[in-house]
């Protein structure tokens, strides 16, 4: 039987496709490391998610800078992932 996954789990997931979707684009250009290291923490948000401690790994910081505020601000694509992330977030994370 699959696992069922939350909302949250869903929109971080969506959000990794998209950066790893950047990070395809961006193989062999120099801006592709920092894309890389976004793309770890988008696993360390989902990894957290699952399990419910989110709280502890963002430690108050907000998930824009937690990922990297500068990073998505220069990929746009991703923005609509990170607003689903942030609607399924929980109150005492956000």
């Amino acid at each position: 039987m699959p696992k069922s996954r939350t909302d949250l789990e869903l929109a971080i997931g969506k959000l990794i496709v998209g950066v790893q979707r950047a990070w395809n684009e961006e193989a062999g250009l120099p801006e592709a490391d920092e894309t890389l290291s976004v793309m770890y923490r988008c696993h360390d948000l989902l990894q957290a998610a699952k399990a419910g401690s989110l709280a502890e790994l963002l430690r108050g910081r907000a998930v824009v800078g937690y990922i990297g505020g500068l990073w998505l601000g220069t990929h746009p694509d991703v923005a609509p992932a990170v607003d689903m992330v942030l609607a399924a977030m929980p109150s005492d994370c956000k």
